[in-house]
């Protein structure tokens, strides 16, 4: 007999607090179903569960709903058990951006380096995303800024675990 997981779902934009709050629930258990939808949120916040994910024994990791911005994260960085369910929609993939604000206080921060560096990172997505099973035609349309969205007749071609 297969031990008793925990199930958790996450429906909720990724923010700092919504993550760390996830993080403090599931590191009690040592076996976990996550299921995720997310409109997405902080790149940096979800690149810290995904590690929490990674280092953690046992999760497994179950998409449902819809699946956009930082959450697509899980799909190209997460090294446990992704599942793609019957219940999950589409999923969008776009750019990375930053806002620079300076309307009132005179900004410390060099917009050009923060712009060459946001590139840098579209450009290493870009690459998962082809990786991951996106065509050279939405490549090109997520390099021109545009929101790229998969639904689940596409979801065959992508290199993901699917139930």
């Amino acid at each position: 007999m297969e031990e008793s997981r925990y199930t958790y779902y996450f429906n909720d934009e990724i923010t700092t607090e919504s993550i760390q709050e996830t993080i403090d629930i599931l590191s009690a258990f040592a076996a976990v179903d996550l299921f995720v939808t997310t409109p997405g949120g902080e790149t940096t916040s979800s690149s810290v569960l995904i590690h929490f994910i990674n280092q953690h024994p046992d999760v497994r990791v179950y998409l449902t709903g819809y699946i956009a911005s930082a959450g697509v994260d899980f799909l190209t960085d997460c090294t446990q058990p992704i599942y793609l369910t019957e219940n999950l929609d589409w999923i969008l993939f776009h750019q990375a951006d930053r806002e620079f604000g300076g309307k009132f206080r005179k900004a410390i921060m060099d917009k050009d380096i923060l712009y060459d560096q946001t590139k840098v990172i579209n450009d290493v997505y870009a690459d998962k995303y082809k990786k991951l099973g996106l065509t050279t035609k939405e490549i090109k349309e997520y390099n021109k800024g545009e929101d790229v969205i998969l639904y689940r007749k596409d979801f065959k071609r992508l290199k993901v675990s699917q139930k």
